[in-house]
Formats: structure tokens, sequence, C-alpha cells
């Protein structure tokens, strides 16, 4: 009876491994031509196990460094610093990732302080660690714990940084260092966010939405499909990772395919939502001072004099508040000659048409590389990162703005932990400098 089973179920279960196998294969013939690419098992895997991983870590207070680039719904206005996270929904009680930003001076431990935008912030969720470990080689830190804070959040820009550095020292944070990494943010956030809706330079990334009081029923709208969207992209990943799928080709074709529609479609539900917040009514509340200025390079012009400014001012601070500051401007796969991209990042992370971030990071990083010069004549510790892939042949940037993949995160932590570790055991005095009067 038994034989007569198998017989009856040889040719079903044949067919059922020849269709297996067909669906394995496929995707290698199918991804050139729907994608123009080839077909990556071990790329797919290991970008959909971090986009699902960045969104476990939204809903995790023990794992919330990786957190990506903040919109809206995910933020609260600020009476000083514009906006911050939700407290307690994946931040602390201060509305950024990680531990509290107020640290008390120990002789025992470094404190630590990051600041910037997203960068900064995926620089911190990637390659704290290795930060950490890199200080450890210096001698001046033998013997010492290191405790890294931060507050930085996607789209934060100068000053924000500025301010929430004031804003911490005041409430009684002690800080022995101070790493600022920015400089994207500064040039193409107010072109992008700020100029097209008349709202002051220098005020917070999307101030013109954070800042109404309410919104008409079409701008509600767009952001109800806006959240809806993510929530479709945090189910996909969650499905495709927790399934047997994860471990199958076409199973990680299909994810691609469906992840990319649904990124297309969120970035042309951004495109709606601006124009919906455009054709809202105004007030002085959401646009701020009356902008005057006569060409395009002036502008960019006065936003990096602001950059300039607030990088000297935290300096002069550290002067007075007894911590070292080390500023770095962080490269950008948009400043000529800065990096030979690799045909993925030909793919995914470089604009081929016109876009606003491409037009602002082409024309403003060559002025903050040379008002970054002006930054060491005034005594900063200054480096400009720009040109440090310049020979590396590897895939380092992940997306079409100015994000970076795990190996670039590390090499740009090994970079700025190398210059910190250098001038310190260049140093005479002390690693850290006592505060003014002792206290």
């Amino acid at each position: 009876m038994s034989m007569k089973i198998v017989k009856h179920l040889r040719y079903p279960i044949f067919l059922m491994i020849i269709i297996v196998l067909i669906l394995e294969l496929c995707p290698y013939i199918i991804s050139p031509i729907i994608s123009n690419k080839s077909f990556s098992r071990k790329q797919l895997k290991k970008e959909l196990q971090q986009e699902y991983q960045e969104t476990a870590n939204l809903q995790s207070d023990k794992k919330n460094e990786n957190r990506k680039d903040e919109y809206l719904g995910g933020s609260v206005l600020h009476p000083y610093l514009g906006f911050v996270s939700i407290p307690f929904t994946g931040s602390n009680r201060f509305g950024f990732h990680g531990t509290d930003p107020i640290t008390q001076e120990s002789s025992d431990t470094v404190n630590i302080c990051l600041m910037g935008g997203s960068v900064a912030l995926g620089l911190f969720g990637t390659s704290k660690n290795k930060i950490i470990e890199n200080l450890k080689h210096s001698k001046y830190f033998k013997g010492k714990e290191f405790n890294i804070i931060q507050f930085c959040l996607g789209g934060y820009k100068q000053p924000q940084q500025l301010i929430a550095l004031n804003y911490f020292l005041s409430l009684g944070a002690h800080y022995d260092i101070v790493i600022n990494l920015d400089g994207f943010n500064e040039i193409v956030l107010p072109f992008v966010d700020n100029l097209p809706f008349n709202v002051f330079p220098s005020y917070p990334r999307n101030w013109n939405i954070y800042s109404r009081k309410s919104f008409d029923n079409r701008v509600q709208l767009v952001l109800s499909k806006q959240l809806i969207l993510e929530i479709e992209q945090n189910n996909l990943n969650k499905f495709f990772v927790e399934t047997p799928l994860f471990y199958s080709n076409f199973g990680l074709l299909l994810w691609n395919v469906l992840s990319n529609n649904n990124k297309t479609a969120q970035f042309q539900v951004e495109q709606e939502l601006r124009e919906a917040v455009s054709q809202s009514e105004s007030d002085y509340q959401s646009t701020g001072p009356q902008i005057t200025f006569s060409d395009t390079t002036q502008f960019f012009m006065e936003q990096v004099e602001l950059w300039q400014r607030s990088s000297i001012l935290i300096n002069a601070l550290g002067e007075s508040m007894g911590f070292e500051y080390f500023h770095f401007l962080q490269p950008n796969q948009y400043y000529k000659n800065s990096k030979t991209l690799t045909e993925d990042e030909q793919e995914f992370a470089y604009e081929q048409g016109r876009h606003p971030y491409k037009i602002a990071a082409q024309t403003g990083y060559p002025i903050l590389v040379n008002y970054g010069k002006g930054l060491i004549e005034k005594g900063v510790n200054y480096y400009d990162l720009t040109l440090m892939f310049k020979n590396e042949k590897r895939t380092v940037y992940n997306d079409k703005c100015c994000h970076f993949n795990e190996m670039g995160y590390n090499m740009i932590a090994d970079k700025i932990s190398g210059y910190i570790v250098n001038y310190f055991d260049n140093k005479e005095e002390s690693v850290i400098k006592q505060p003014p009067n002792g206290h």
C-alpha cells in the first residue's frame, strides 16, 4: 500500500521540485530585464535585513541607535531645537536616540557628544563601538571608560547643533569631546525645504509644516497616505524576513520589486505633500523673516557662512567649558571628483538627472571646502573628509542623498577616531581639560 502511494506521489513531487528550481533560477534571468542589474542574493538579503532591523529598532528602547531620518509623524515641536523625536517611542526623555544627553563629569569616563544630521545618526548607530575601540588606542585614554551620547536627527542643520549643545550644557551636561559631522544639510536643505516656500533659510527643515497649528483637508489626506505607505513597507520587510521567502531567490527578487514600488510611491507622496503645503495659507509663524538674495550663489554662500560661524562659536564654547571640539565635513557623492562610483552606486546612489539635492550639493560643496580652510585659521580642529573615498573602489554610498552602507560608516569612524587619537597623542597637557574654576 505504501509503495503505491509513493509511486502515485512521485510525479507531483518531481513536478514541484522542477517548479521550485525554475523559480529559484529565474531571478538571474529576470533581474537584468526589470532592474537593469544582475541578481545578487547576498546584496538583497543584506538590504532586506538592514531595513527590517531599522524598523525593529524603532520599537525597542534598548536598540534605537540605527534609526534613520525622521519625518513629520515621528517628531514633535521643541521650543529651542525646532523638533525632536517623540520621547519614549524609541527615544530618551529629550527626544533623541541613545542614552540620556545629560552626562555627569567623571574621572573614569570620557563623555563624547556626537552632533549632526542623519549621516551622523547613521554613524552613531553603525559605528559607535568602532569609534570607542579606536579611541582606546590612545595612551591618554588608558584605563578610561567611554560614553557616547548624541543629539542627531534626520534634517538637523546649523544652528540646531550649536543651540542643542548650549541647551544641554545649560541643563548641566558635561562633555569631554564634542564631534560634529555635518555640511550636506547646511547647504541642501535650506535650498530644497526652505527656499521654495519662502521660509527663512536658518529655520529647521520643513518648518512650514511643523509650525502650523492645523492643516487643511488636502494636507491631512496626503499625510495619511504617507503613513499608510510607511506601515506597508514595514509589514513587507517583516513578512519577507520572518518567512522562508528570506532564503529564496524568488522571494528576495519579489521583495525587491515590491519594496522599490513602495519607495517610489513614498517619494511621490512626499512631493504631493510639499505641493499641498505650498498651496496652504502661510503666516509669519511658518515663514519667518523675509528672504532677499541676489542670486543662487549668494544664497549658498550665506548658508555656508552660517555653518562656519556656528562651528567657530562651538569651538569658543569648548574653550570656556572645557571640552575638545572636532569638526568634520562629511563626504558626498555629488562633490566633483571625490569618488569614482561603482556600477551599484551609479545605479542606486547617484541621481543621473536634475534633482534639487544634486544641484545644491554640486554648487555648495566647493564653497564648504573653501570656507572650511577659514575654520582652521580660526583654531578649530577641522577636517575635510570630502576626498577620503577618492581612491576607494568599493561601494560605500547606499542612496541618492548622502548616506552610507556599513563599510562606508566604518571607514568614516576610522578616519574620525584616527584624527582624534593623533590629536591627543600629540597633546602635552592632560587628555581632558578641566572646566574653568574647577567646576
